[in-house]
């Protein structure tokens, strides 16, 4: 269903109908608005170049993926719909290019690259009576918290724009594979259920600390809230579906249903790859929004997943950053994004963007391309 008025809607009220599965007076636009709709520093810099901005915040805002909210200028720019809000960044103290995190995990940077990849895993030979002892960040810790309050209440009576409470709190998945190492998590999976258990067991009990204390901030506040578990390879999910409904739905389900009891904000699932096996369960979990839409990995077709979830789930992201955007012609960039326009935006329940963080080695001229492309097509007609 379509506006009648032909009233142009604020970025909120556009926001806000193409959740309910509608259509609005625009498809919603997001550039900046999430940790991973973001660029990566070096990105940043050549795009500001490119377009003679002269503003000098490179701030990152993820260590492990180098990445830089972009400036006002080119949210304004792009028309971005979404403002982020986010738990306070506490830079790492790197030396050498490494650092350890809150869980005493130790990153090095992958040179040349922006990226802090995890090269010692603190679980990696633990039992279940280690995890009593095994190190986590501090939810409570104040600093994490400070002015969170005041910033969303400002950027909700002040500006017209959705609102979202950004990543920051470990997922269940993620998290354990960095703890465990990759290749003793995935045989935890088959044939150690009562060490991933208490694992995840303590995960949630962290996770309800750090979300009960954002939500409190943000949370009356927000129009989205956002979590992150990949569960996806390009060709097919890490686990199959028993698995998932056995070892790790319950604790996705118990997170997202403490989510949803404190917030009205729908709930965005970060979860890259293929997964369209698992989309159904990730409904019943309680995920309103799907990111980032990985239209390259198997099956991910954008035209497949509106027709089979498009009115339970709403998806956002899709434009295809591991070819076409870094690759691609004007004229690809222009046909990738009306498709997805028509495609996923029919009836509402998209938000356009990039599928992931946009990297150095994008050509500026091709994420102005997007952007502009975003401009003709985002009309509803």
């Amino acid at each position: 269903m379509k506006t009648t008025s032909g009233k142009k809607l604020t970025s909120r009220d556009r926001v806000k109908r193409v959740f309910n599965h509608q259509e609005a007076d625009k498809v919603p636009v997001d550039f900046g608005g999430t940790v991973v709709t973001c660029l990566d520093i070096e990105a940043h810099k050549k795009l500001k170049k490119y377009l003679n901005i002269f503003d000098d915040n490179d701030t990152i805002i993820d260590y492990t993926m180098g990445t830089v909210e972009p400036c006002d200028q080119l949210k304004n720019l792009f028309e971005s719909d979404f403002r982020r809000i986010s738990l306070n960044v506490i830079p790492p103290d790197i030396i050498n290019n490494t650092y350890y995190d809150g869980f005493g995990m130790k990153l090095k940077k992958a040179v040349p690259h922006e990226y802090f990849d995890v090269i010692e895993n603190p679980l990696r030979e633990a039992k279940i009576d280690d995890l009593e002892r095994m190190q986590l960040p501090d939810a409570n810790n104040p600093a994490l918290y400070y002015g969170l309050k005041d910033k969303a209440k400002d950027l909700f009576e002040n500006s017209k724009y959705a609102i979202v409470a950004d990543f920051g709190v470990p997922g269940f998945y993620e998290t354990s594979q960095k703890l465990r190492g990759y290749e003793n998590l995935a045989c935890d999976l088959l044939m150690n259920f009562d060490f991933l258990r208490f694992l995840f067991d303590r995960l949630l009990e962290l996770q309800k600390t750090f979300f009960k204390n954002y939500i409190d901030q943000v949370g009356k506040y927000a129009q989205v809230i956002c979590y992150a578990d990949d569960l996806g390879m390009q060709d097919r999910p890490q686990m199959d579906t028993e698995t998932y409904r056995e070892v790790l739905k319950p604790y996705h389900s118990a997170i997202f249903k403490f989510i949803h009891e404190r917030t009205d904000a729908k709930i965005m699932l970060h979860c890259c790859g293929s997964i369209i096996p698992l989309i159904d369960d990730l409904i019943e979990t309680g995920v309103d929004i799907l990111n980032p839409v990985q239209t390259r990995a198997k099956d991910m077709d954008p035209a497949l997943l509106k027709e089979k979830f498009g009115d339970r789930i709403i998806f956002w992201g899709a434009f295809d950053e591991q070819y076409t955007l870094p690759n691609g012609t004007k004229n690809e960039i222009y046909a990738e994004t009306e498709r997805l326009m028509k495609t996923l935006g029919k009836d509402g329940g998209y938000v356009f963007g990039p599928g992931h963080n946009i990297q150095s080695d994008t050509p500026a001229e091709n994420i102005v391309a997007m952007f502009e492309a975003a401009k003709k097509y985002r009309i509803y007609q």
